[in-house]
């Protein structure tokens, strides 16, 4: 199957689209809840508006990070790779000893985010999770252990595009 990275990259804008619409339903109605009067107890121990507050809070915080991350690949320019070595935007295949096989999209923003591309899922990884952090500079046949949530794994990168 050959990969378009244009194809992707408008997958992943789309999803990004449809998740900040969730969001922006999400926050309003969280914020709606915390300044109801329904919800404004009448004691100290009612905390139902304080406890929405809460998670219109964290749900803001979500939108804000979701509106990044669509403004980042909204701007992103493809280009052919100038080297075979691992960086930003970088499309790895990524083989563990099992034989299990995993397809990642190397990004500063969206990290966890899964794209279908056909049969394939595509997950977005960050450099500041320890997996995208190893990746930085490797290329095509290099492999590296790491240790993830006290386990050790060991990898091979099958591919770079």
């Amino acid at each position: 199957m050959k990969i378009d990275k244009s194809e992707i990259l408008a997958l992943m804008i789309e999803q990004l689209r449809a998740d900040l619409a969730t969001l922006e339903q999400a926050v309003a109605i969280a914020r709606d809840t915390a300044t109801h009067s329904d919800c404004l107890g009448s004691s100290k121990y009612e905390t139902m508006g304080l406890e929405a507050s809460y998670l219109a809070q964290g749900q803001g915080t979500r939108l804000l990070e979701v509106e990044r991350s669509l403004e980042y690949f909204k701007r992103l320019t493809l280009v052919e790779p100038s080297s075979p070595v691992i960086s930003l935007s970088s499309l790895v295949l990524l083989n563990n000893v099992e034989g299990e096989c995993q397809l990642l999209w190397l990004a500063p923003e969206a990290g966890g985010l899964k794209i279908q591309y056909g049969e394939l899922i595509i997950t977005v990884i960050t450099p500041r999770s320890p997996l995208g952090r190893a990746l930085i500079g490797k290329a095509e046949g290099d492999g590296f252990e790491i240790t993830i949530a006290g386990k050790d794994r060991s990898y091979e990168v099958s591919a770079v595009c």
